[in-house]
């Protein structure tokens, strides 16, 4: 399908396009479901692998007693701040501060966690009292890519002072930092036993950190995937 024809695509999506990426519909978003030679992409996770995953769910929520409200909803919820913990349905409940969550979808299917948060008429608003939590909508105001394989690690350490190896920085563990001389969110979570990255940050300077990432990879071969390869990769 051509992502032009929806309304909402990735702010690479120009860049995907280029590299003869295929996209599909996820809730009325363009999102590349394979860039070029299947086979190469499933070769490249193990090595070095970019996808964007901008077009998936996530929203933020946020405020006084958000982490009890949360709890109260079946959440399960990070014991500290900067970590992260999976849902039953296989969200990422992302801890960035004592009152402030992140849910991540990483799959292109539902997420009732996700579905639940979104409806707007059960849920407060910013203004309807201070002692309720908020939503953050994040689905739009940041960019999500995702960063995988055996050299991440190092393609990271061009970019960012944060160590994000093994001994330093374990799963779920979260570093909101400077990236490119960009403030984002980089959260570990590694996929079958294979470093992987997820990054969050401002929209606006999409095409920027993309181009970093892969300026940073080039020496390690990084090659742009879609979601198909992540998801066989979970599926084993």
């Amino acid at each position: 399908m051509d992502p032009v024809s929806l309304i909402y695509r990735s702010p690479v999506y120009r860049k995907l396009q280029e590299l003869g990426a295929e996209f599909r519909e996820i809730n009325g978003y363009a999102v590349p479901s394979t860039v070029g030679d299947l086979a190469a992409q499933s070769a490249a996770v193990a090595q070095l692998a970019l996808c964007d995953l901008s077009g998936l769910p996530r929203i933020g929520v946020k405020g006084l007693h958000a982490a009890n409200w949360l709890s109260e909803e079946g959440f399960i919820i990070p014991a500290d701040n900067n970590s992260a913990r999976r849902q039953d349905d296989g969200a990422l409940l992302v801890r960035l501060a004592p009152n402030e969550f992140l849910v991540l979808g990483e799959e292109a299917r539902p997420y009732p966690c996700i579905e639940k948060l979104a409806k707007g008429d059960k849920f407060p608003s910013k203004s309807s009292g201070l002692e309720k939590p908020f939503l953050v909508l994040r689905q739009y105001s940041q960019i999500w890519f995702r960063l995988i394989g055996g050299q991440g690690i190092d393609t990271l350490a061009k970019l960012c002072a944060i160590d994000f190896r093994a001994s330093s920085a374990n799963d779920f563990q979260i570093a909101q930092t400077s990236l490119a001389r960009l403030n984002a969110i980089v959260i570990r979570d590694d996929l079958d036993g294979i470093p992987g990255f997820h990054i969050l940050a401002d929209t606006a300077s999409a095409e920027y950190l993309w181009d970093c990432l892969i300026d940073a990879g080039a020496e390690h071969a990084i090659r742009v995937v879609g979601l198909k390869v992540l998801a066989e990769l979970k599926q084993g």
